[in-house]
């Protein structure tokens, strides 16, 4: 009876099922090994490598990995004061190097610029940065050849912040442009490179004081103050920019029609620029990091609204049609993101400073794939699975040979790992699957066209 009861709940709770086959909490965070991880994870094979911005063993923050699978989380470089502390930026990885900046500590208390080997061995304070030549970055570094560019929200000639480039080694540190409030100031996010041409924005100043979008040379020189936010137009950005097909896309955390912040494209010469989504509350606001891009699909994460008004994980096209509000946040998963999101295949990677049992912070995952799966509908009377549940063997039947042939099954299990591919290359409607070794549990599969489309979807049961 026990057994049948537990069997029942599974297969009936699908609000169970949807969230915890879609959103993982990889890791509690906790002030001893890192907390309050800022900024966006960087992904090499199945390690996630990331920062956060307090904790450790000198509690100025540190470096960890995890892997993708959301064991073996390793904290593998603790900040100490005097080289630096508080990240609140990404790492940039080249070679088998990580860069990166510090807000804090360093030489002269404004933070450096540092690298380290992906093992956490070899870490170099590169360059301590100065009131003079530019201090306190919350952004990243990018990377061109052997010349890495970033920025810093306060510092240069004008105390209001600067770009600079520096070499690899850590030679040559130029401040090559600096902010004067006029044309913007205090810039939060990173830099994007496109040929020649740098793209950013600034936080504040410009002709409204709501922040700019701006462009310049590599060189520093040709400086141009593209887009004045106004609040009309979105105001305050912390993010960075995402290229594609000639244009650019990003994100500011106030204005637009609702004050909540905006989604927008514009032309790399500045022209054609387009609100793409302005938030309500309800679907998520104040967007305090990047879009990331994945073909014609834009995806993000808000730092408030939702329903439960602690952000939310989005996804939207290009073109500003099919907004979704895939995932809220809340007290027991994290809440509160600030960065962007990290993509792999079926799954999106992020982190939050704030929630969970800690209440610092979490890194979690969460499977796109499965959300299409529990959306999709298996009792369209054209294709069906049975015995469900089973003991692992089971067919997949369609109303017509012609309908499944020369298509194929993908089987899931919960942690969105694909256990099972199989090509149908029959000419009957009729498919035998064995899957008597896994064990039991719920399993999700869905169907695919020649043309890799989706086509039938659902969840089965294996019970032991």
């Amino acid at each position: 009876m026990k057994k049948l009861l537990t069997l029942f709940l599974i297969l009936n709770s699908s609000f169970f099922i949807n969230c915890e086959a879609q959103y993982t909490v990889m890791h509690n965070c906790k002030d001893s090994t890192g907390s309050y991880p800022y900024g966006s994870l960087t992904l090499i094979g199945n390690t996630l490598y990331g920062l956060a911005t307090a904790g450790g063993t000198h509690d100025s923050g540190c470096i960890f990995s995890i892997t993708t699978s959301g064991t073996s989380y390793r904290d593998i470089f603790n900040f100490r004061f005097s080289q630096g502390a508080f990240p609140y930026g990404s790492l940039t990885l080249a070679g088998n190097r990580f860069y990166g900046m510090t807000f804090s500590g360093g030489g002269h208390d404004s933070g450096c610029i540092f690298s380290i080997d992906t093992n956490g061995m070899g870490y170099k304070d590169m360059h301590d940065f100065t009131r003079k030549t530019g201090w306190g970055p919350y952004g990243s570094l990018i990377i061109a050849g052997n010349v890495l560019y970033g920025m810093t929200y306060s510092g240069g000639a004008n105390s209001d912040g600067c770009i600079f480039s520096i070499d690899s080694n850590g030679s040559n540190y130029k401040d090559i442009h600096d902010f004067n409030g006029t044309f913007g100031k205090q810039p939060i996010g990173s830099l994007l490179q496109l040929g020649h041409k740098l793209y950013g924005m600034a936080n504040t100043g410009g002709a409204f004081s709501g922040g700019c979008l701006f462009s310049l040379d590599t060189t520093g020189a040709a400086y141009k103050d593209m887009i004045d936010f106004s609040g009309a137009n979105g105001a305050i950005p912390y993010g960075s920019l995402t290229y594609s097909q000639g244009q650019l896309f990003g994100m500011t955390p106030k204005g637009g029609l609702n004050n909540d912040g905006i989604i927008f494209s514009v032309d790399t010469d500045g022209t054609a620029f387009k609100h793409i989504i302005d938030f309500n509350g309800a679907d998520g606001s104040t967007p305090e990091g990047d879009v990331t891009l994945s073909g014609n699909t834009l995806y993000g994460m808000t730092y408030n609204g939702g329903a439960k008004d602690s952000g939310c994980i989005f996804t939207i096209d290009t073109t500003g049609s099919g907004y979704s509000d895939l995932y809220d946040f809340g007290m027991q998963s994290g809440y509160y993101p600030y960065g962007g999101i990290t993509l792999s295949g079926s799954m999106l990677y992020g982190m939050t400073p704030f929630g969970a049992a800690n209440k610092v912070g979490v890194i979690f995952s969460f499977n796109k794939l499965l959300l299409g799966i529990n959306e999709s509908s298996q009792d369209d009377g054209r294709v069906s699975l049975y015995p469900n549940p089973s003991y692992g063997k089971f067919k997949i039947q369609a109303n017509s040979h012609q309908l499944i042939a020369n298509s194929s099954i993908e089987i899931y299990n919960t942690l969105g790992e694909r256990i099972y591919s199989q090509t149908f290359n029959i000419q009957h409607s009729t498919f035998n699957i064995d899957l008597g070794t896994e064990s039991a549990g719920v399993y999700f599969y869905r169907l695919i066209n020649e043309a890799g489309t989706q086509f039938a979807a659902g969840k089965f049961v294996i019970e032991k």
